[in-house]
């Protein structure tokens, strides 16, 4: 099964390529248009080169790349993400694309008529510049055209009117306002040019969303490609060139303008920063003047030294004291009467000390005189009361020293306890004072930081660049981008390989028409032969010594019949097809001349009783016929028979009468007697029929027809007829069914061939 799928197919394929291969003029024809098309296309249509550029984009998906540049990037605080792709969106955005446009003044295109191509003048090659000052909607639809008149005045024509105006003169119009001036390529008798206004917000969306192409070099990569195709080059190259300075400004003012607000925010700051700075310090100044404080750890040091002379001092005191009070008491007892008083040398009072040495010198006098005298001596007595007087003299400066020592110990603890208070008191000064020094230093770090950072910002507006670099300055490809000619050109000849291609396979396709022989062969029937289209229009064309294509081909018929006899004479052939108007009685009368040509006779009957024509076609006139002899039985053979002109071995029976019923007449009895008394008188008899598709006339006739043949006529048989051809041969409806394939039309160059002959069909 796969085997015959793919034969099928392939001899599908084959006789399509066949198909194309006869109609190799139309092929060349159409190709030849398509390709004249292509060149008659390029020749009028501008060629549109691709202008493009490399930028280097700064890329900082943290957003270092902002923040570095302004005051605060070290506080992490207004860092803004920048990357490539937000760059691109606004490479693309509208605004900046519309600034460029309108700064190169494209709202207004220039064109010059040169032969059958329109030529667009742009910058240094228009000999005119025209600034739209004001446009309405009604201007853009306007045909616009600029004549030269002379060097001072120009001839301006729209669909509305005409004017002559001065170059440099302000036109006013209901839709535009212009001024024309004289432009860098300006001469004498420049011609005409022409003027279309084009809408900027429009021209804007189609470089946004289709015009202007933004892609990274690479994936993930900084470098981007900015592209655009334009048929005035130095025109593309002026809008890359302009729209990347443009956003480098933007970039640049975008930065300038975050210095400024934070300049503006430091000395906003800094105004209240220094209102409260004063007064912290003010406070700190108050504290320290309240609690006498000038360096805290100073005079906590100092207050600690203090405290420890005060205390040395103390203890001196204490000393000194006790040694006072010690003497005090020897005077004050019984055994200093008349012994040697201590020395006082550890008490700085020289009074004291020149007492007590008086006191032991007048001691030792008296013990000396007492070694010779009496204590009753004068002497003796005067020496007791100048001791008891000194001694007196001594107690009472001992009270002196002692009472001032007392003062001066109490003194020294009110000193000692005041530093030693001061000692005490320093963390809870320290605490205050740091509290408030606190507060001064965040508040003067803060002024220091502020000022230095407005410094920075200041100094930031007049070395800010841009973020963005050129790698590639805008250049234009010599070669045009588009119409790409040998694309065109491609499409060209492919167009018109397929238009007839297409128009082939689907006439073929949609052609229900029988087109060769093979789909005949389905069927199962026999084939017999095949008939070449009739070139002559005449019904006989079969001629005893014309060599006709189609003359061979009844003999070749001819001789089949006898092959295909099967040990039979074929004496009576029945000749039926599918519909009217397929050959049968043409078929029919050649068939019987070509057998009259064996010096055969042979008789046509014409048994298409509904539509006969079979006696139109051999030039005789319509007299009694079969439904006359079958009805009347005073009708005999004789008298139906008729010769013909054609030959004289041919003669033909009509159908006579039209009947009312011819299926029922096809019944009658009478039809035995006719065929047996044919057969004794004729050696072929040849039955011209009815349609089977229509009719059923000629299944009535098959058990008289030794053989049946079914004419198919090439693109007049509707394929879905063929069903009756097999189903006739399934059933077995008609007696050894043959097929003759009628009015085949062949290329000059194929031939009809059997028996290893090939005859060519003739013109």
């Amino acid at each position: 099964m796969s085997k015959q799928i793919v034969s099928g197919g392939a001899k599908d394929f084959a006789e399509t390529i066949i198909s194309f291969a006869r109609n190799w003029p139309y092929f060349l024809l159409s190709i030849a248009i398509c390709m004249g098309a292509v060149y008659g296309f390029l020749y009028i249509t501008p060629p549109k080169y691709k202008v493009s550029s490399t930028l280097l984009i700064s890329d900082d998906k943290n957003g270092a790349a902002m923040s570095n540049s302004t005051a605060f990037s070290d506080l992490n605080m207004f860092q803004t993400v920048k990357t490539v792709d937000n760059e691109i969106e606004i490479l693309r955005s509208r605004d900046l694309i519309f600034k460029v446009l309108k700064k190169l003044h494209l709202e207004t295109a220039y064109f010059k008529k040169e032969g059958l191509r329109v030529k667009e003048l742009y910058g240094k090659t228009s000999p005119l510049v025209v600034n739209a000052i004001s446009l309405k909607n009604g201007a853009y639809a306007r045909k616009i055209n600029i004549s030269y008149l002379d060097d001072v005045s120009y001839i301006i024509q729209d669909s509305l009117n005409t004017n002559i105006v001065k170059y440099g003169d302000t036109l006013h119009n209901k839709n535009y306002v212009v001024k024309v001036e004289k432009g860098p390529a300006f001469k004498s008798e420049f011609g005409k040019i022409k003027i279309q206004f084009k809408n900027l917000y429009k021209m804007t969306e189609a470089y946004s969303l289709v015009s202007l192409k933004i892609v990274p070099v690479v994936k993930d990569a900084n470098t981007i490609t900015i592209s655009l195709n334009d048929a005035v080059p130095q025109r593309g190259i002026d809008i890359l060139n302009d729209l990347i300075e443009t956003y480098n400004i933007n970039n640049v003012n975008n930065k300038n303008t975050i210095a400024r607000n934070t300049i503006r925010f430091i000395d906003n700051r800094l105004k209240y920063l220094v209102s409260d700075l004063s007064g912290t310090e003010e406070d700190v100044e108050n504290y320290k003047q309240q609690n006498r404080v000038t360096d805290i750890n100073m005079d906590a040091q100092m207050n600690a030294t203090r405290t420890s002379e005060y205390n040395q001092l103390l203890e001196n005191s204490s000393v000194q004291l006790r040694i006072v009070s010690s003497i005090e008491s020897y005077f004050k007892g019984k055994q200093s009467q008349y012994d040697l008083a201590p020395s006082a040398m550890g008490l700085k009072d020289p009074i004291l000390n020149s007492l007590i040495s008086k006191f032991n010198d007048l001691q030792l006098e008296r013990n000396r005189m007492l070694r010779t005298a009496n204590a009753e001596n004068p002497l003796v007595l005067n020496l007791n009361e100048q001791l008891a007087s000194l001694k007196t003299n001594i107690l009472e400066n001992l009270s002196s020293i002692k009472q001032g020592f007392v003062i001066e110990r109490n003194n020294l603890r009110a000193n000692y306890s005041q530093y030693d208070n001061k000692i005490k008191s320093v963390p809870t000064i320290e605490r205050g004072l740091l509290e408030r020094s606190r507060e001064q230093s965040v508040k003067s770090g803060l002024y220091k930081y502020l000022l230095q950072k407005r410094e920075e910002t200041a100094l930031s507006l007049s070395a800010t660049v841009p973020t963005s670099q050129v790698v590639d300055k805008p250049a234009y490809n010599t070669i045009p981008d588009s119409p790409k000619q040998p694309l065109l050109y491609l499409c060209g000849f492919i167009l018109g390989f397929l238009v007839p291609a297409g128009t082939i396979y689907i006439k073929g396709f949609f052609n229900n028409k029988v087109q060769d022989a093979s789909t005949i062969e389905l069927t199962g029937a026999k084939m017999l032969g095949e008939l070449s289209h009739n070139l002559d229009k005449s019904t006989i064309v079969f001629q005893k010594d014309n060599r006709s294509t189609i003359s061979e081909l009844f003999r070749y018929i001819r001789m089949n019949l006898g092959l295909m006899a099967n040990n039979n004479d074929n004496k009576v052939m029945l000749v039926t097809s599918s519909m009217k108007g397929e050959g049968k009685t043409f078929f029919s009368v050649n068939l019987a001349t070509t057998l009259g040509m064996l010096d055969k006779k042979v008789v046509v009957l014409e048994f298409d009783l509904r539509k006969p024509d079979l006696l139109n076609k051999v030039g005789l006139k319509q007299t009694v016929g079969l439904t006359d002899y079958l009805l009347d039985d005073a009708v005999f053979l004789e008298d139906i028979i008729r010769p013909t002109k054609v030959s004289e071995h041919i003669s033909v029976i009509g159908c006579g009468k039209s009947p009312e019923n011819p299926a029922e007449i096809m019944m009658s009895p009478k039809m035995d007697m006719l065929f047996d008394e044919l057969k004794e008188k004729f050696d072929y008899i040849i039955i011209d029929t009815s349609p089977v598709g229509q009719v059923a006339d000629a299944f009535s006739l098959a058990e008289y027809a030794d053989v049946s043949i079914y004419l198919v006529r090439y693109n007049y048989t509707n394929k879905y007829q063929l069903a009756i051809l097999k189903d006739i041969c399934e059933n077995n409806k008609l007696k050894n069914p043959m097929v003759v394939f009628n009015d085949a039309k062949r290329e000059k160059n194929q031939k009809y061939s059997y028996g290893g002959y090939g005859y060519a069909m003739a013109n």
